[in-house]
Order: structure tokens, then C-alpha cells, then sequence
């Protein structure tokens, strides 16, 4: 059995479904304490109760009081961090004409401001640790689609952070990678999150598919192998670097 974080201690931010939670179960069957946040109790205790190298933490990395408090959380129950997954974010499917001022906050408060308080507050652990971050970003950050400008520019601006803080703490031993999804069985990926449904969200799918070489929705648990190799010491000399995880997809 793969314990190559063994000793180790991860957070991961919107860790109860999707994405989050299949890598944060990734890095605790592979040893290490992993502490997934989110805003929902229910689903970040179902998450949690998969491993029992899994904690919780309610937190909204849009408030930066719930960011403190979660890192607090790491440090008092583990002294430590190795790894930071920022994986939170929203997505809202709204055309320019209705981008209202709401619409935009709310994306940039969490796919951005949100991952940049994160990621500053984790830094005291992290170089402690010469941890590692990995950041979620979406092939759609390189190639946007239609009705969905503000989510893009916010993916598209993970990237740049990415690319300047792996430049900025290459010094203090601390890589910084991205991974960049594309089409993801996921909860994110559903009429109800989309705003969508019927035959709307099928066409959707049939588009986006279309432009899959391998012709299906990748899984989690896929995208989470890759977050988990970054994260890892199998990746000590990559830094800077955006992994795609898209069936074919070019970013």
C-alpha cells in the first residue's frame, strides 16, 4: 500500500464532494492526516467519514475569520502542514449581459480572494514544511466558453497566481503547481448547480463532450492520482507547472 505521506498533514479546501473529497481521500490512504473544509456540515462529515485519517472543518474561504479558523485548526491539532490543495470554488453558468456586480463577487470572493487569503495564511506552516500547494484551475481558464466570462477570467487568474507564487517561494523550498480539469463527473457538473436542466444540460454535455478525445466525463478519483503525484515528493523538482486532466484536452 502506497504510504508516501506518511507523517504528513494535508488541508484541502472544498473537500466534501467531488473533486476534494476524492483527493482528499487519495492523500489519506496514503498516510496523511488531511483536514477538508467546506461550508456544508452534512456533506463534509460524509466526506470525513470515509478515512479515518479525515477531519472537518466548517469554513468559508470567502471569510477570512473561516480561514483563520481552519488553520488555526491544522496547527493546534498537527503542529504542521505538508500540502495545501486548493481545490474551492463556484461556478455559475450567467451571460455578460446579467455578469450583475453579485454574480462577480461571489466568484471572485471564492476562486480568488478566497484562494490567495488561503494560501497566505497556510505560509507559515507551509515554510516550516518546504510544503507544497496545488491549485485547481479548468482547461476552460485557457479556452473560455461562451456565458461563462467571470468563471474563466477567475480560472485564468489561478493560473497566473500560480505561476508567480511558484517563482516568488521556489526560494523557501515551496512548490507551487496546477491542475487544470476538464469535463468532471462532479457535483458541480449538475442542473442544479448549473442553473440548467432537461434537455439544456444535455446539449450541454453533448457540446462539451464533443471536445473530448476520449469521449467521457473523466472521474474524480482520476484528477485526485494526479493532485496527490504534485503534492508528493515524486514531484520534488516540478514547480510552475499546469497538469491537464481533460481526455485529450489542450489547455
Amino acid at each position: 500500500m502506497d504510504k508516501s505521506f506518511e507523517g504528513q498533514v494535508a488541508l484541502v479546501t472544498g473537500g466534501s464532494s467531488g473533486i476534494g473529497a476524492a483527493v482528499a481521500l487519495e492523500l489519506a490512504r496514503a498516510g496523511a492526516k488531511v483536514v477538508v473544509t467546506g461550508r456544508h456540515e452534512a456533506a463534509l462529515r460524509a466526506s470525513a467519514a470515509r478515512h479515518p485519517g479525515l477531519i472537518y472543518v466548517v469554513a468559508d474561504v470567502a471569510r477570512a475569520d473561516d480561514v483563520a479558523r481552519s488553520l488555526e485548526e491544522v496547527k493546534t491539532r498537527f503542529g504542521r502542514l505538508d500540502a495545501l490543495i486548493n481545490n474551492a470554488g463556484i461556478l455559475e453558468i450567467v451571460p455578460l449581459a446579467d455578469a450583475a456586480p453579485d454574480h462577480v463577487r461571489r466568484t471572485w470572493e471564492t476562486n480568488v480572494a478566497g484562494l490567495i487569503e488561503t494560501t497566505r495564511a497556510a505560509l507559515p506552516l507551509l515554510r516550516k514544511s518546504k510544503g507544497s500547494i496545488v491549485n485547481l484551475t479548468t482547461v476552460i481558464a485557457d479556452q473560455p466558453f461562451a456565458n461563462m466570462s467571470v468563471y474563466c477570467a477567475s480560472k485564468a487568474a489561478v493560473l497566473a497566481l500560480t505561476r508567480s507564487w511558484a517563482q516568488e517561494l521556489a526560494p523557501e523550498g515551496i512548490r507551487v503547481n496546477a491542475v487544470s480539469p476538464g469535463p468532471i463527473e462532479t457535483p458541480m457538473f449538475s442542473a442544479e448547480k448549473l442553473g440548467i436542466g432537461g434537455s439544456a444540460l444535455e446539449q450541454l454535455a453533448g457540446a462539451v463532450l464533443g471536445q473530448v478525445p476520449l469521449k467521457r466525463f473523466g472521474k474524480p478519483e482520476e484528477v485526485a492520482q494526479v493532485i496527490a503525484f504534485l503534492a508528493s515528493g515524486s514531484a520534488s523538482y516540478v514547480t510552475g507547472a499546469q497538469y491537464t486532466v481533460g481526455g485529450g484536452i489542450e489547455a
